[in-house]
């Protein structure tokens, strides 16, 4: 690799501002480190961005030194690789990651010294990026995961390529065309499936209760991912929001819309599901929002810029007229979707029901760097409507199911990187009352494993928190009355 330039440690409290070319100066070269073109040319333009744009002021010496180490360690590990081989007389492996992999993963290591969020997207990572918050890409509608170096089907999306010609839950893909997926990683494989519409894709299937492998031929399409989907009960809607994307408000429109007709005055209400939802774009998470007030604000977002500051409030036009709202949240309900129950409870339109929320509330800016791929950059916080931090603190519901002591999943606070808290928030809102889950189906006629959406369910039927209490207490009662007569 051709030395082109070389990246310099910046003193304790150097300015950023001074200019890229003296971000890049002679300690790389003193330290042996090389800069190929491309490597370059990512370092002159993240990093001034990331010195003028980033949540606070800060010494670039950390995350200038992590990236140093990174790229050794890159090195460092691309030479044992090649000494293993050649110490068991084997053939080296033929490395050719891409040309940004080795920044990539050094810029990332310098990334994480600033906070869990902030990260470079190569060009590869960049297009996947986009085409996710799209909804929409070309390619056959399998959720997909790893197994055992295959991939494994989760479930065909409904009404797409994948499912009309048959894939089945479970199913394992081995090959691809022809090629073996075994040492490909998840993205590579999914990479291969994705292509240009209308041409045709062989995958070699393995299926349970099929003795040999075989192939199917799918047509590529475009495949919309719906981050929204409902279902009508008979006395409630349940919407489901997975996400939020370019399409999500309009999906929880046209599913608040279909459940009216279904239902008309003989609603109780809503449940809106936004369990284990990561997030996603801002604005729609604000729109969403937006969809239940007619008035208030819904979140305020401020950074360390002018230009990072905002505040949103609703506009006029309940959708759902006044009727009840419940939120369904986990500790997997993450950035948007906390601005979304934040602001319904803090105005008084919803009741969020469930665990202690995710806690992620920073906001990422997408600054795109061309054919350099994109710097996913910590620009600004947001807060809710009464001016309470999420960061770390998440959303508290007002009902709390109380846990079975079983950890599900990381918070933010327990990510490497994370943001602190930053302030004390004396006035956290909620809970207003706590409940086994188990306790909910009892007031169910019909019981449902998912004691979480019981819980939903049997407070939207009690109509208040505190009629709801009332009746698993009587029911706590009649119980040990029971027990005492035997």
């Amino acid at each position: 690799m051709a030395a082109v330039t070389a990246l310099g440690l910046l003193s304790q409290g150097a300015a950023w501002a001074k200019g890229t070319q003296e971000l890049i100066v002679e300690q790389a070269a003193r330290l042996n480190i090389e800069l190929n073109e491309q490597e370059a040319a990512v370092l002159r333009r993240t990093l001034p961005i990331i010195g003028r744009r980033y949540l606070r002021e800060m010494d670039s010496t950390p995350l200038l030194k992590a990236t140093m180490e990174g790229l050794k360690e890159y090195d460092a590990a691309l030479a044992g690789i090649k000494k293993t081989a050649k110490d068991e007389d084997a053939e080296a492996p033929e490395v050719t990651p891409s040309e940004y992999r080795r920044i990539a993963l050094a810029l990332n290591k310098g990334l994480n010294t600033l906070d869990a969020h902030s990260a470079y997207m190569d060009p590869n990572s960049y297009k996947e990026l986009k085409i996710r918050i799209s909804g929409k890409f070309a390619g056959l509608g399998l959720e997909v995961t790893m197994d055992d170096g295959l991939v494994k089907v989760i479930a065909p999306i409904d009404d797409t390529p994948a499912q009309r010609a048959g894939m089945q839950t479970g199913d394992k893909i081995s090959h691809v065309d022809g090629t073996p997926i075994k040492g490909m990683t998840l993205r590579e494989a999914v990479s291969r499936m994705r292509g240009l519409v209308g041409t045709t894709i062989r995958l070699t299937v393995l299926r349970e209760e099929v003795t040999d492998p075989f192939e199917v031929l799918i047509v590529r399409d475009v495949i919309r991912v719906p981050a929204v989907r409902h279902r009508v009960e008979a006395d409630y809607g349940y919407i489901r929001i997975s996400g939020f994307s370019q399409r999500t408000e309009q999906g929880l429109r046209t599913a608040m819309t279909k459940i009216d007709d279904a239902l008309g005055g003989n609603s109780l209400g809503l449940i809106v599901d936004l369990r284990n939802n990561p997030g996603g774009l801002l604005r729609q998470a604000i729109r969403v929002s937006d969809v239940f007030l007619d008035e208030g604000t819904i979140v305020s977002v401020r950074g360390r810029l002018e230009e990072d500051n905002d505040l949103f409030r609703a506009s006029d036009g309940d959708l759902a007229t006044g009727k009840t709202v419940i939120i369904l949240v986990n500790e997997g309900t993450a950035s948007a979707a906390e601005i979304v129950a934040g602001a319904l409870q803090e105005n008084h339109r919803a009741i969020v029901v469930g665990y202690r929320s995710f806690g992620k509330g920073s906001v990422q800016t997408i600054f795109s760097m061309g054919d350099s791929g994109a710097l996913r950059l910590t620009t600004a916080l947001y807060y809710t409507p009464s001016g309470r931090t999420i960061q770390a603190w998440g959303i508290l519901p007002d009902l709390l199911i109380e846990s079975d002591g079983k950890k599900s999943g990381r918070r933010e606070e327990e990510l490497k990187g994370a943001l602190s808290r930053g302030e004390a928030t004396p006035h956290v809102i909620g809970p207003r009352a706590t409940i086994r889950g188990e306790r909910c189906n009892q007031l169910l006629a019909k019981p449902m494993d998912d004691h979480d959406l019981a819980c939903a369910v049997a407070l939207l039927r009690a109509g208040s928190l505190d009629r709801l209490e009332h009746l698993a207490s009587s029911v706590a009662g009649s119980q040990q009355d029971a027990s005492r007569k035997e």
